[in-house]
């Protein structure tokens, strides 16, 4: 080719000025819109329409008042059919061509993004200005709890309804494209073999543009609709780009029919063969991924499903002196017609229909479905069960205590939901590198269009428009933003399944670096009650017996290198015969009852201290985990780096902690740390395909192998490529359903008799909690005597603020701290609270109403 300076400058001034022009309009600032009270003054509000992307993509709202955001959807697909709030841990169904509003609490100031399912479409809510006096400052991690709960199983029936429908629309518009493209497709390489196979007429570029058109616009249609709103809304995403590259493809084709003549000679071939090809072949991949979609919440569905649908409502106001197995005797009921306070029979074989207590009958129930324990459960008068689980023997009359969305197994859907909501920190990466790949991938077309016409070899304007419509085309940045999200929602509903409830994704990733392992022992390594035919001669603690699994969980834990610790109000005699009965590696006795978040504190900080003193970063397992079940575990369960608490203990211990085991069962514990890890592996090998395959198709697609090999991408196979690397990433997370995660519970432990005499032979380091009832050791560094009464930091609190120069206490770990402008600080109903470090700052504001209790 002759070089010539002129038209190569020419075209590398147009690909710069180009490239400058998508800079500024894709990362240029963006106008928020303000929010606008309604009719009340007492709400604001503001619509968001959902269509190719969110308009507007910026909404500005005041602090302090609550939030209704109107997501007016005007599409249909599994892209836009969620909005999540990730820092808030809301997950919003938002239905196809429908309104739905999302309420909010009233937030403190800051910046709150939301995306859809797929993490492609962004948008943001700024909360400006300063709360309303009165008016408490949320954190936005309790925001969600704010929220309306929708009732699982119905969510979960509009969800599956949905996807069927655009399965179906899927199915007719690939059948539609196959139909149309084949001829031309076979036609066009039957012709490139060898001219003389086919008669002219057939490679008729007219014929072809009649058979494909209705491709492009019809069978398109779907992927155009969402792209091209998604270009003006400045979130492209992958439609944007099948969209850019095959109208690029089709209008050149279109002009090689009226005007060939204006393209020089070599360059007046049409493309339709490949514009036909490629929407085909995505609407494909589409249709597969949709499919493959459906497995990864079948672990959760799966659960919501076992509800049963009728209920059989006793017709006597009591069960006594009344036959009631007899049919004459009750009606059955639609299961969401069953309120609290209603008498139901439940026959043998059948499942509870809602969680209740029994009030006549015994029965040996399967909570396996709940607690992940296949162990069947003897239950008599007096006693709860669940919702969904299965009587294997007898009959019962139960009362009926909650109901529709409050019931255990709407709140285990409830909470994967909004675990599913968060972000894994694993996934920033990711998400730093999605906001930018788009806009990256249009520039490097760009680029690559201008050095094929500048540079390349006849015919230049045919390889470049070849190389610049692949590069649009292979892109995948649906693989990047999917690559966590998927392992994450598949991995949770496994862990539902199993007993294990982790309520973020961080949690999720965070637990497979556990190190040490801190278990409160009464309720949670023992049973925390006497038998009936104990000895009452003797004290209650000492005839407080193990539960069952305890000794093979610890074992387990040791055999992976994880140290563990006891912790006990008890004496050192019966502290150290219960760790040494279970083999526990260190003791903490006579812990009194604000002690627990002081010693999980002090690991953390001797953790800290030995870090700073080697000079390395931190080891890869030395995170400190809590495992309790009481009120007074709550501090020490949010103070931890991991909280885990005991599924049969109170409320206010699950609601501080990361981790909920549904059983009371320690290898829980094992569980969720197996969980962890295959996560953690599964989504290394989506991350690595994700990052793989765009890093080496995009190169290849621009035609870096042309100079070596004289050997061009066809836009076919980018297409292929780009419709198949989304499914591969389904398909990958999916296998996670197959992972054993109560492998190693036992770790090669033959019994519990085993396990037993293992853990006897380990003497335990016994620490006995030697400081006055009540009472927080200060940080020795700053003041090696001085002691500060928990009450009167109490009172402190409540009353009279600190002035600066003073001193406050530390609500969370109960460290003194000094008072100051640098001082780490966080509001509570209109009061400030000091803290020792962010990380004391960050549990206080997850439950505060706990550590100020």
């Amino acid at each position: 080719m002759e070089f010539n300076l002129f038209s190569t400058a020419a075209a590398l001034i147009a690909a710069a000025a180009l490239t400058w022009l998508v800079l500024r309009f894709f990362f240029g600032e963006q106008k928020a819109a303000s929010g606008a009270m309604d009719a009340s003054g007492k709400r604001q509000t503001a619509t968001i329409t959902v269509k190719g992307g969110y308009s507007p993509a910026v909404v500005s709202m005041r602090a302090g008042t609550p939030i209704t955001l109107t997501f007016d959807r005007q599409e249909t697909g599994e892209c836009t059919s969620h909005v999540v709030f990730g820092d808030l841990g809301l997950d919003a169904m938002l239905p196809g061509n429908a309104v739905t509003d999302v309420e909010l609490p009233a937030l403190p100031a800051g910046e709150y993004p939301f995306a859809c399912g797929m993490n492609m479409v962004h948008g943001l809510l700024k909360v400006e200005g300063n709360a309303s006096a009165g008016t408490d400052k949320l954190h936005p991690l309790t925001a969600s709890a704010e929220a309306p709960m929708l009732d699982s199983a119905e969510a979960e029936r509009r969800e599956a309804a949905e996807r069927t429908k655009e399965i179906t629309s899927l199915t007719r518009l690939v059948a539609i494209g196959t139909v149309l493209t084949l001829p031309v497709f076979i036609v066009t390489m039957l012709h490139m073999a060898n001219p003389m196979l086919v008669p002219h007429w057939m490679v008729n570029p007219w014929l072809q543009a009649i058979l494909i058109t209705p491709v492009m616009f019809y069978c398109g249609h779907p992927i155009h609709a969402v792209g091209f709103p998604a270009l003006a809304h400045r979130s492209p995403d992958m439609n944007s780009l099948v969209s850019l590259g095959t109208s690029a493809a089709y209008l050149y084709s279109l002009v090689t029919c009226v005007a060939p003549q204006v393209f020089p000679e070599g360059s007046r071939e049409p493309y339709f063969e490949s514009v036909g090809v490629v929407i085909t072949l995505v609407l494909v991949g589409r249709l597969l991924e949709t499919k493959a979609r459906e497995g990864t919440g079948k672990a959760v569905q799966s659960l919501i499903k076992l509800r049963p649908r009728t209920a059989h409502k006793l017709n006597a106001a009591s069960p006594e002196n009344v036959e009631w197995l007899n049919p004459a005797n009750f009606t059955d009921m639609d299961i969401d017609t069953i309120a609290v306070g209603d008498l139901l029979v439940v026959k043998n074989g059948e499942r509870v229909p809602t969680d209740g207590i029994i009030v006549a009958g015994n029965a040996s129930i399967d909570e396996s479905m709940i607690t992940g324990e296949s162990k069947p459960v003897t239950k008599t008068t007096g006693a709860a069960v669940t919702g969904a689980t299965v009587l294997l023997k007898g009959d019962l009359v139960m009362q009926a205590t909650q109901v529709g969305a409050n019931t255990v197994l709407s709140q285990i859907a409830a909470m994967v939901a909004r675990a599913q909501a968060t972000k894994a920190p694993v996934q920033q990466l990711a998400d730093r590198i999605a906001r930018y790949f788009v806009p990256a991938v249009m520039v490097i077309a760009i680029w690559t269009f201008a050095i094929w016409i500048a540079l390349g070899p006849a015919p230049q304007l045919a390889h470049a428009l070849i190389t610049a419509v692949n590069v649009l085309i292979i892109a995948c940045p649906c693989a990047l933003g999917l690559a966590t999200p998927l392992s994450v929602t598949v991995s949770l509903g496994l862990g539902a399944t199993n007993g294990v409830l982790v309520t973020s994704a961080k949690a999720l990733e965070q637990a497979r670096r556990i190190g040490t392992v801190v278990f409160d022992k009464t309720g949670t390594i023992t049973r925390g009650v006497v038998d009936a035919t104990a000895d009452w001669n003797k004290p209650s603690y000492e005839q407080d017996t193990v539960k069952e699994g305890s000794p093979e969980a610890i074992a387990a834990l040791r055999a992976r290198g994880i140290r563990t610790v006891m912790l006990s109000g008890d004496k050192a005699e019966v502290a150290g015969r219960i760790a040494r009965e279970v083999g526990i590696d260190t003791v903490i006795c006579e812990v009194k009852p604000d002690g627990k978040a002081y010693w999980i504190a002090k690991l953390q900080r001797e953790r800290d201290e030995n870090t700073a003193t080697s000079g390395s970063s931190r080891a890869p397992h030395d995170l400190i985990a809590m495992v309790g079940d009481g009120i007074n575990d709550a501090p020490a369960l949010a103070q931890a780096d991991l909280g885990i608490a005991i599924g049969t203990g109170t409320d206010v211990a699950m609601q501080s902690a990361d981790v909920t085991l549904m059983s009371g069962d320690l290898r829980g514990v094992i569980r969720t740390i197996n969980l962890s890890n295959a996560t953690m592996r599964n989504i290394r090998e989506n991350l690595g395909w994700a990052f793989g395959y765009n890093i080496i198709g995009i190169p290849i697609a621009a035609g870096v192998l042309y100079p070596f090999t004289g050997w061009l991408l066809s836009p076919m196979i980018a297409g292929l490529a780009m419709a198949l690397s989304s499914v591969c990433l389904v398909l990958n997370a999916n296998r996670l359903h197959a992972a054993n995660i109560s492998g190693g519970t036992t770790t090669d432990i033959t019994g519990s008799a085993a396990a037993t005499t293992t853990a006897n032979t380990i003497e335990p380091t016994v620490i006995v909690d030697d400081r006055t009832s009540l009472n927080h050791v200060t940080d020795q560094s700053n003041n090696p005597t001085n002691k500060e009464n928990t009450m009167d930091m109490g009172m402190h609190m409540h009353h009279n603020a600190p002035a600066d120069g003073e001193t406050a206490t530390d609500p969370v770990c109960g460290m003194t701290v000094a008072v100051n402008d640098d001082a780490i600080t966080r509001e509570y109903e209109g009061k400030s609270y000091y803290f020792c470090g962010e990380h004391c700052a960050t549990n206080f504001a997850k439950a505060p109403q706990i550590f100020l209790s």
